[in-house]
Parts: C-alpha cells; sequence; structure tokens
C-alpha cells in the first residue's frame, strides 16, 4: 500500500531561506505600491498580498510549524505542517488542494463534483446480486461504475443526490418545469465573514492614503490593507472602531458609518471584483463561496432556495437587533423563504453564527410571550369594551325616561361605565373562560384581584422612581397573571414556528461553550491575521461587543450538581449525572471506548482550568537599574466562572491602571447586553439541543489551538515616579497550546518587532516547552480545530443524549419513578460509524482496534488531495456518531448526528467536500423519509 506523498503548498516552496525571503516579500510590495501610485502597473504578480501579511503578523505561524520537543510523545510522526494561518479572524486563504500552475486557487473551481471509473466487484456494493444465485464468470461479476469521490458508493444517496440536483435544473418529470420544492438553506456566517460597507464619507488623515467613500467597502478593503501593511494602518482602525455602547464612533469627524452588505454575495466573498483583489488574491477572497458553489453543483440550489444572512459581526446580538433589526429580519427572511419553497428550511451555521443563532431562539422565544401577552391584553381590553357600552345600552333602554333623555346623557353613561380598572375587565375576562377549565384558570383569575392592588402600588411607585424601565416590563408588573398566561401560551406558539420553519440545524465548527482566544484579544490585542500592531488591534477589539458573545462557558453549568444551574434550571430533561451510573454499570468492555469525548465529560468532568487555569497573572518587582528577569511576588490565576461573572475585567483593571480603565468599560458592556437581557443570560449556562428536527453538527480536530494565556505584571519600585502614571497593555508572557492527542505546549511570547530590520529580517521564533515539566498530556483525547478548543467543540456530543434524557425526566409529567425506563447504558442508544483517511466507505462501529492510518486504496481515490488537510478535496479520518428519540410533548421524532474530521481546520468545514457531502447525505436521507422529495 503506497503511502501519500507529502507535500507543502506549492507557492510557499519558491522561497527557501526565510529570512531573504521576507526580504523579497517586503520588496516587492514595496514596488507594487510605489508603482500602482503613479498608475504603471498593469499585472503585478499574484499571491503578493498574502506574502505582505507575513511581515508583520504575530509569530502564531512559527508555532504550528514548530516540531513538538524530543521529550515528547508525538501523536503523527508522518504530520504535514500546518502552514495556514489559523487565527479567528484570518481574511485570507487560499485552496491548498489545487495546482497553482493549472488553476486559480483562491476562488472555487468551474465545478465541485468529482466523479471517476473504477472497476469493482459487483457483488461488493450495495444492491449487488447474490452470488450463490447467479453462474456468471469472475468477468462478467466485474462491473465499472461511476463513484463521486466524496459521496461514497452508496446508490442509493447517489440517486437521491442526482434527482434533487434534476429537480433544480427542470429537469424532472413533473407537468410543471418549474417545480423546485425544496427545503431552503439560511446561511449564517461566523466572526469577520460578512463584508461591511461604508455609509459615509471619511477623510484620512494621511495625505498618502485613499479617502473612504460611501458604499467603499472596508472590510475588507485589499488598497487599504496594502497601505496599513506599508504606510498607516490609522484610517483603518478609525474606520472599524466603535464608539461608546457599540454606536458608530465616539467622534463622528473621525470614525466611519459602517452596515454589513446585503443578499448572499455579502458572505460569499468579502473584496469581489475589485482591481486590487483580482491582481493581488485572484478576483476574491471567499467565506461562503465554495459552499454556495457546492449546493449548487451537487444540488440543484440557487438563489431562490439559498439565503444568506449577514450582519454585523462587531456588535452583540441585542445591538444587532436595535441597530439594524437583524434578529426581526432574520426572522422574516425565514418565513418568506419557507413559504416561497413550500418546505421547513435548513439553518446551516459557522463558527460565531452558531452563537447568535441560538440567541435567536430565544430572542424569538421571548418575542412570542411579548406578542401574546399584547394580544391577551388587547382581546380583553376590547371584550370588556363592548360588554360596558351593551350594559350601558341595556340601562338606558330599560329607564322609563328613555323617552326624552338625550343622547350625550347617553354618551356620559356610557363613558362612566368604561372608566374600571384594567385588571377588573382582566378578572372578567378570566371569569368567562373558567367555567370549562378547572383549576389552572382558577389559580389565574384568583391572581386578577392582586393584579390590581399591585397595579396601583407599582404606578405609585413608578411615579416616585426614574423611568429605567421597558413599557412591556410595567406591563409584566401591571398584568403578571397574563404575563404567566402569555409565557404558556407564547411558548406553544414558539415550538409551532420552529417546527414550521426550521426543519434541520447545521452546525459547522460551533463554539458551544465559547473560545479562548477573543479573551487574549480584548486584554492584550490579537492582530487578526492583518498588518498591523496588537496593541493597535486591541483598541479596535475592545470596541466589539461581539468578542462577549464567545466568552468561555463552564461546562459545571450543564450538570444539576452545580449549585448554580440546580437553583434555577427549569430544564425538563434528566440531569447529565444521572446517567453516569448506568453507563459505569454496563457489562462487558469498557462501555466508554467508542465515546472518549463524553466520558470526558460526563465521568470525567473535564472543564476549562481542568489541567490549568485558562488566564493567569504573574507578578514580579523590579528595581529602576536591575535586569529582568526580577523578583518573583506571586501570581493569581481565573476560571471560567470569573469570566461569566465579569471579576476577570475588574481585576486586569485593578492590576493594569490604564488610561480611560477600558476593561472597565468591557464589564459594563457585558452587563449591558448579557445580564439585561429581557430573557436568562445565554453566557451562564450550556446550551442543550434545540428543538429541531434534525440537529447535524459537523467540526475538525487535532490542529494546533490557544487554549490559555500567561500575563506577566511588573511593578517598578521608584520613590520618584509619578503616582498618576498610567500602566501599559497588559503583558503576554505566553500562550499555551493543546497539540494532536491533546499535548499541552508553552510558548513564550517575543515581544513584537518595532523596526523594520526586526520585523524583516531578524523576527525571533518563540521559544516552545512543555507544559508541566514534560508531563504534558491533558486529559481530553483531541485538539481543537486551531481557532475553537476541543472541549468547546466535543460539547456537541452531549446532544445525543437528549432523547435517553427526556425518557428519563419526571418532573414535569407527573411519572413516579417505577414509569421511568430503565436506567441502562445509555451509551447504548448513540450509533458509531467510521470511514478511515483516503476512505469513501463508512465501517459500523467505530474504528477498528487494529486499523491503520494508511488503510485506503489511494487508487481508488486518486488525486484526491489526500495530501494537504487544508484542501477542499481532502479527504479527512471521519468518525459519526448518531442517535434519534421522539418527543412526548410534540410527538416529534428527530435525529442527532456528530461528525469528527480529523486533520480539518476551522475554516475549511464550510468548504471540504468529504465533510459537506457526509453532512448533506444525512440530509438527503431525512429529506426522502419526512417529504419524499427524493
Amino acid at each position: 500500500m503506497k503511502q501519500p506523498t507529502k507535500r507543502t503548498n506549492s507557492y510557499r516552496q519558491t522561497i527557501s531561506s526565510p529570512v531573504l525571503g521576507k526580504q523579497i516579500k517586503f520588496l516587492v510590495l514595496v514596488a507594487f505600491v510605489i508603482l500602482q501610485d503613479v498608475k504603471i502597473v498593469q499585472q503585478p504578480s499574484n499571491k503578493i498580498l498574502a506574502h505582505a501579511f507575513e511581515i508583520n503578523k504575530d509569530s502564531k505561524n512559527d508555532t504550528q510549524n514548530t516540531s513538538k520537543d524530543e521529550s515528547c510523545q508525538e501523536s503523527d510522526s508522518q504530520s504535514i505542517p500546518d502552514e495556514i494561518d489559523d487565527s479567528f479572524y484570518h481574511p485570507l486563504h487560499s485552496d491548498p488542494s489545487c495546482q497553482t500552475e493549472q488553476e486559480e486557487c483562491w476562488h472555487p473551481p468551474s465545478s465541485t463534483v468529482e466523479t471517476e471509473a473504477v472497476k469493482i466487484d459487483a457483488t461488493a456494493i450495495y444492491g449487488g446480486d447474490d452470488p450463490s444465485q447467479t453462474s456468471s464468470t469472475t468477468e462478467e461479476q466485474d462491473t465499472t461504475i461511476i463513484m463521486d469521490k466524496h459521496w461514497g458508493r452508496d446508490p442509493t444517496v447517489l440517486k437521491m443526490r442526482d434527482k434533487l440536483r434534476n429537480m433544480g435544473r427542470g429537469e424532472q418529470s413533473s407537468q410543471n418545469p418549474h417545480e423546485n420544492k425544496r427545503p431552503p438553506i439560511f446561511l449564517l456566517p461566523g466572526l469577520a465573514s460578512t463584508r461591511l460597507v461604508s455609509w459615509k464619507f471619511k477623510a484620512c488623515s494621511n495625505p498618502l492614503l485613499s479617502d473612504v467613500k460611501v458604499q467603499d467597502y472596508v472590510w475588507m478593503n485589499i488598497n487599504m490593507l496594502l497601505q496599513m501593511a506599508t504606510l498607516d494602518d490609522s484610517c483603518f482602525l478609525e474606520c472599524m472602531t466603535l464608539g461608546l455602547n457599540q454606536t458608530d464612533a465616539n467622534d463622528q469627524d473621525v470614525g466611519c458609518k459602517l452596515r454589513p452588505d446585503e443578499g448572499l454575495d455579502a458572505i460569499s466573498s468579502l473584496a469581489p471584483n475589485t482591481i486590487a483583489s483580482n491582481t493581488l488574491v485572484g478576483g476574491t477572497n471567499t467565506v461562503y463561496a465554495w459552499l454556495t458553489q457546492w449546493l449548487a453543483d451537487n444540488l440543484g440550489y440557487d438563489v431562490t432556495s439559498i439565503i444568506g444572512l449577514p450582519y454585523d459581526w462587531r456588535l452583540s446580538p441585542d445591538v444587532m437587533e436595535a441597530r439594524d433589526g437583524f434578529l426581526t429580519l432574520t426572522r422574516r427572511r425565514i418565513e418568506a423563504a419557507v413559504k416561497s419553497n413550500g418546505e421547513p428550511g435548513i439553518m446551516v451555521a459557522h463558527s460565531m453564527g452558531n452563537i447568535v443563532f441560538r440567541y435567536f431562539l430565544e430572542w424569538l422565544k421571548n418575542e412570542m410571550h411579548e406578542e401574546a401577552y399584547q394580544r391577551l391584553v388587547k382581546q380583553a381590553e376590547r371584550r370588556e369594551m363592548a360588554m360596558k357600552l351593551q350594559q350601558a345600552k341595556d340601562k338606558v333602554a330599560n329607564s322609563p325616561s328613555v323617552g326624552w333623555i338625550n343622547t350625550q346623557t347617553v354618551a356620559d353613561t356610557t363613558e362612566a361605565a368604561v372608566e374600571y380598572s384594567v385588571a377588573d375587565q382582566m378578572y372578567k375576562l378570566a371569569n368567562s373562560f373558567v367555567e370549562s377549565i378547572d383549576d389552572m384558570w382558577n389559580s389565574y383569575v384568583n391572581g386578577l384581584e392582586k393584579d390590581d392592588i399591585s397595579s396601583k402600588e407599582n404606578e405609585k411607585s413608578d411615579d416616585e422612581s426614574d423611568d429605567t424601565t421597558s413599557d412591556s416590563d410595567k406591563g409584566r408588573r401591571k398584568h403578571p397573571t397574563l404575563w404567566e398566561l402569555a409565557q404558556v401560551e407564547g411558548d406553544d406558539e414558539w415550538l409551532e414556528w420552529i417546527d414550521k420553519h426550521i426543519w434541520t440545524y447545521v452546525g459547522l465548527s460551533a463554539p458551544l461553550l465559547g473560545a479562548i482566544n477573543p479573551l487574549r484579544a480584548v486584554i492584550s490585542g490579537e492582530n487578526m491575521g492583518l498588518p498591523m500592531s496588537e496593541k493597535n488591534a486591541r483598541t479596535m477589539e475592545l470596541s466589539f461587543g461581539s468578542t462577549h458573545t464567545l466568552n468561555p462557558i463552564s461546562t459545571s453549568t450543564g450538570f444539576c450538581d452545580n449549585v448554580d444551574t440546580a437553583a434555577g434550571s427549569k430544564s425538563n430533561l434528566a440531569c447529565l449525572d444521572e446517567l453516569i451510573e448506568g453507563i459505569e454499570k454496563a457489562g462487558g468492555e469498557d462501555p466508554w471506548r467508542n465515546f472518549p469525548a463524553l466520558k470526558a465529560l460526563l465521568k470525567d468532568r473535564v472543564d476549562w482550568d481542568t489541567d490549568f487555569e485558562p488566564i493567569g497573572v504573574e507578578f514580579e518587582e523590579c528595581n529602576p537599574s536591575a535586569k529582568p528577569p526580577c523578583k518573583t511576588k506571586g501570581e493569581t490565576a481565573f476560571k471560567p466562572k470569573d469570566v461569566q461573572n465579569g471579576e476577570i475585567f475588574d481585576a486586569f483593571n485593578s492590576l493594569w491602571k490604564e488610561k480611560d480603565e477600558p476593561l472597565k468599560t468591557k464589564r459594563e458592556q457585558l452587563q449591558k447586553s448579557w445580564w439585561e437581557s429581557p430573557f436568562p443570560n445565554l453566557l451562564n449556562s450550556t446550551w442543550d439541543r434545540p428543538h429541531i428536527k434534525h440537529v447535524i453538527m459537523s467540526y475538525g480536530v487535532d490542529h494546533p489551538t490557544e487554549v490559555g494565556y500567561v500575563y506577566k505584571k511588573t511593578e517598578i519600585i521608584d520613590e520618584n515616579e509619578a503616582s498618576e502614571n498610567f500602566d501599559d497593555v497588559p503583558l503576554l508572557k505566553s500562550v499555551i497550546w493543546e497539540e494532536p492527542e491533546s499535548y499541552h505546549f508553552e510558548e513564550i511570547k517575543v515581544m513584537e518587532q518595532k523596526s523594520l530590520k526586526e520585523s524583516v529580517m531578524l523576527k525571533k521564533k518563540p521559544k516552545r516547552r512543555p507544559l508541566n515539566e514534560g508531563n504534558n498530556k491533558g486529559s481530553l483525547h483531541r485538539s481543537g480545530d486551531a481557532s475553537v478548543p476541543y472541549l468547546s467543540l466535543s460539547w456537541s456530543h452531549t446532544w445525543l443524549l437528549h432523547a435517553t434524557r427526556a425518557m428519563r425526566h419526571s418532573r414535569y409529567f407527573g411519572l413516579k419513578e417505577g414509569d421511568r425506563i430503565s436506567d441502562d447504558n445509555a451509551l447504548n442508544s448513540i450509533k458509531v460509524s467510521y470511514r478511515p483517511v483516503g476512505g469513501s466507505d463508512w465501517i459500523e462501529g467505530g474504528k477498528p482496534k487494529d486499523s491503520r492510518d494508511d488503510m485506503y486504496n489511494e487508487e481508488d481515490d486518486e488525486e484526491t488531495g489526500v495530501e494537504h488537510p487544508h484542501g477542499t478535496k481532502y479527504k479527512p479520518e471521519m468518525y459519526r456518531y448518531q442517535s434519534e428519540g421522539k418527543s412526548r410533548t410534540t410527538g416529534m421524532e428527530y435525529t442527532t448526528a456528530v461528525i469528527e474530521a480529523v486533520g480539518v481546520e476551522h475554516k475549511e468545514t464550510t468548504r471540504n467536500y468529504d465533510i459537506l457531502a457526509a453532512v448533506f447525505t444525512d440530509v438527503l436521507k431525512h429529506m426522502h423519509d419526512d417529504f419524499g422529495l427524493v
């Protein structure tokens, strides 16, 4: 069996000497900018900008190319160097699978469909004849089939795929050639993945810089990035930085007014069809362009059935709604697309888009509560008004003086009759219902009499206090019983809305427990792979409300034995804690063997701080004349809970006395956007599986990923130093990485280069050492996807237990202990399958004990891109976990799937052909079973 040839990205092979290469790249870039200014350049060399970014970017990329210490175990001695910058924000990324000499690697190819003719034994494929009932010769049994390189060889799946694709082409046999009924797909992008456009002219202070005009692209603007790399980054930073409370800018003369672009194109390419992008990066730097073309090529989707949901990714979700109406527009777009296509849709979210989707669902539930409440109040008022008018008319009609009473008297009597308190009207309305409904309604009605008293008391207190609450909050205090009724009615309407509009949820690279990198961005700065200093980047990132959206969430909040969770939990699921005993009692071999992620989460209770605290601070004390290292004074550490309650921002604000106290402002931003929301703070709890019929989570693993940071605070003992001096930005001492098989390394941070000589010629590499003096094997079995730690990605495995947890729960259904299902091994409900690297067929039951990573037929998968894990055609080793259940409240039958792809990086889940084929294979099967479309 031949081993695949290992190679690196071809365009990087042209420069063998790192120092010489950086000099050449810098000189070429400067020459290009100078020539561009005098309009001489016609066709500059492709990829210049990508090389230019390497001049100023952080040393993170060097970290990933550094081999492990000899004293440590290596997960794969044949591993491929990871040469792609894996920053959360990094905007430019070509496709290493393609050959740069023959095709363009910076945008999707002409077709994403790859097939080949394969000669196989006809009885070996699905649907083959029974060999005992055939008399054909061996030669006659051999057959050649056309096999898709990424969809596999299951003829049922391929037929369903082809039927859906042909429907999109108008080739179906229906009498209506335009019929193309299918579930619409909604694409919800992640952080930094929506194009931002200027809606106000901005003059840049540097005369060498181009001004920003109305409808100019700012994120991304290739010309502006070139100017950042060579001249000045001030104009870009001023444009991207938000003002106080996430407004456009504190200074309207300096700042920009940026808004997300519209439509599917806004998330397909960040800088399309500009001269600079065409000449420098092949015409585009894509986000969802590969996925959009893949859906069109393989499944026949088009603009009528793919709906992009762009948003300003700098904002927290509440401000997205308050400023742009994003959540309301998302609801309307989904409703319109479902009505137009005739089927409930598929939500495909990537990265932070998954957290935005969670927020959207909670916001929608709250909206349903509000709508139900307002509807009940209006219905009651109209009904009672009609009753009072009728009573007044009856009174006048029965009066002995009816013959001479005038119209004004009737009107006065009617007006007086209507002047009853709203609470009395509510009481009578509720009384009209309780005749047919027993105890529950009676309890509501009995409470309405108290509403009248509390209403008057609240009105009095409102007059005496500042008006700081919303009208809806006052309304709830005025009619709490109706609010309780509205919540019950709103919950039902919310579930009905989801069932009608969102049929399947596909979560790609979902940070379900947040991430660590955004914390670094606000504490010390993260240049996002862009040519700017981390200090300048921090100024911009501190203004972004979206960084809190990815705050780490402790796994302890997902268990009932956590004090905070138990006090306020209203979940209708059995506790995860309750499942462990049944699993442990299972007989036979190790019940956790195929479920290492669930073992770590449930049994071992791994959390962010299990192996080390994610954020640490070391203190040292120095004399002005002393040379480092100075005297160590102590250290402190911060846990996930310190991030959730905001104490980490208070502590850093106290330790580093910065001008304007930016971290104090960051804590206030957290409080306003998340703690004071109209529904429970989502950053204080783990996310249970949403009430959606089919859920498919997919992500990559085993890339070096940042999981912790250590800062250093140096105190200078100087009696002459003025006490009012401010500190500089917190100093990042080291970064902690998790690597394949969960080995942990500490990278000693190198100071940013401040001169041209340092940045181009003498760039230092960071020092790396195993964490904990060589005992650096972590509690997990894998590392993350280069952006999101594995702990956060793997929380989706707990969703596989949703059906079991729902069946065993008895709190809300009045079940007795004897009515519960058995407490046997909950893992038995999960089906596991495995696909080796380079392979096409799934093996049931997980990875065989004796399997090797090279067990694939290279001839069958020739030229599929197995050499580079960043490539779109790369065929990774994959694991699929599946479970199914039935809702006891709605009767809905639902499924859950989790797909892990080894060696696939964070951004590649939106364009790796095999991952997309694995996800949509499940979608096609559900489409057949639920709708009969394919």
